[in-house]
């Protein structure tokens, strides 16, 4: 292996080591206690939700309410130009008191997720399969009047197989609270 080779390859460790350490030191989060109110967004908050995410990528979303405040939510998606299938996963964080728009809520939500990338070998695609991570910064819009969750998102991240790179993603959707 050449010496440009050599530090490549120390350069992708040392960003996957980084990487890991960081994730490690991240404290979990304390569990908050709902309020006492029971408005719609409220009732509605826990529970499964599915809809459509408009963006990078573009495809059918679903989010799970884990806690009062926790969610994970997942998306599957079809790039076509890049003639790829898109899976990713991600752990979310919401803030509530950020702002005051009762009675629907306006959390900001962060998360560390992963994601996978699997590449068709059709003509003018060369196949293979790509994962890295995620960690998703948004807001999301829980109407107290109808069961529905708006968001938007922007997704830094890291492709960690077969190479070590840097990718942003982002989004816009919505999905129905059932």
């Amino acid at each position: 292996m050449d010496a440009g080779g050599q530090v490549m390859r120390s350069t992708r460790i040392a960003c996957t080591v980084a990487l890991c350490v960081c994730i490690a030191l991240v404290p979990a989060p304390a569990q908050q206690k709902p309020e006492s109110d029971n408005s719609g967004a409220r009732e509605k908050q826990d529970g499964f939700s599915l809809g459509i995410i408009l963006g990078h990528p573009t495809g059918l979303s679903a989010k799970l309410w884990l806690g009062p405040s926790s969610a994970v939510d997942a998306a599957v998606a079809w790039s076509f130009p890049a003639q790829r299938l898109h899976l990713h996963a991600d752990y979310l964080q919401h803030f509530f008191d950020v702002f005051d728009v009762a009675p629907d809520r306006l959390p900001l939500y962060v998360g560390i997720g992963g994601d996978l990338r699997i590449r068709s070998e059709g003509p003018g695609a060369s196949g293979g399969v790509r994962s890295g991570v995620r960690v998703p910064f948004g807001i999301s819009f829980l109407s107290a009047e109808l069961p529905l969750d708006i968001f938007a998102e922007v997704v830094p991240g890291m492709r960690l197989y077969p190479a070590t790179t840097f990718d942003i993603w982002w989004g816009i959707g919505a999905r129905y609270r059932f």
